[in-house]
């Protein structure tokens, strides 16, 4: 497997999508600093959950796919003596990882922006909000890179990101948040950082405090990534195989 996951890690190389582990962070700080600097911990995480993360992997995926879009629209791949599921799940690995190391610098942003303005910005423990962000939407990464295959990074983008945005935030402080995937990070938020999905800190007594969503939240992300994981890549090496029939019929 890591012979797969260097493969793709090295068709990132020299190309926009390392650069957006520094851009995104840094826009996402800036933005919030700039609206509030007071709640700028609280808005950041709220803006990761309900906007930024949706778009990166979008973007990550949709520019995975143009790579091999490009290289011969994958038959370059599915010629080769390899396994194709193995090769589904180095590209989905490939942007988890880029997605953590995102966050991470995002993380030390904040710290250095509180060592600046020790006053206004307090860092409470981000650590926990980081990981349940992570694992909250890795399920968005399989799916994105299904989506770019068949809409292009266009579709991909409007889907995922108005999906968030709409569902998402119109979900989580319901009772029924766990029937929408893109709330299930914006509803962990809550308890975790103290903010609600529209953006203003919990007040004391608030029924979104509820700290029981949190072990929820995670099974619910973790076996909805395993199916759609599975599904995806059981879906792509079925595409190769119905192709190399094809060929060899001609």
């Amino acid at each position: 497997m890591i012979r797969y996951l260097s493969a793709e890690h090295l068709k990132f190389r020299r190309s926009v999508s390392r650069k957006l582990v520094v851009i995104v962070p840094l826009l996402n700080l800036l933005v919030s600093f700039l609206m509030n600097p007071t709640y700028t911990v609280t808005n950041t995480f709220n803006w990761w959950s309900i906007f930024f993360i949706p778009l990166t992997v979008a973007l990550l995926s949709g520019l995975s796919h143009q790579k091999e879009q490009r290289a011969v629209n994958y038959n370059r791949i599915f010629t080769l003596p390899v396994s194709l599921s193995r090769i589904w799940y180095g590209k989905v690995f490939v942007i988890a990882i880029y997605m953590l190391l995102m966050l991470l610098v995002f993380e030390l942003m904040l710290f250095a922006l509180q060592l600046i303005f020790p006053s206004l910005v307090q860092v409470s423990p981000t650590l926990l909000a980081i990981l349940l962000l992570w694992v909250s939407t890795l399920w968005q990464i399989p799916f994105c890179l299904w989506l770019s295959r068949r809409w292009g990074m266009t579709g991909t983008l409007l889907i995922n990101v108005m999906t968030g945005l709409v569902l998402g935030i119109y979900a989580a402080p319901l009772r029924g948040w766990w029937l929408s995937p893109w709330s299930w990070p914006i509803r962990m938020m809550c308890p975790a950082i103290g903010v609600h999905p529209n953006g203003v800190p919990l007040t004391a007594g608030d029924p979104l405090w509820n700290f029981a969503v949190i072990p929820a939240g995670l099974l619910f992300s973790i076996v909805l990534f395993l199916i759609v994981l599975l599904g995806t890549g059981f879906a792509f090496a079925r595409q190769a195989q119905t192709l190399s029939v094809q060929t060899g019929r001609h």
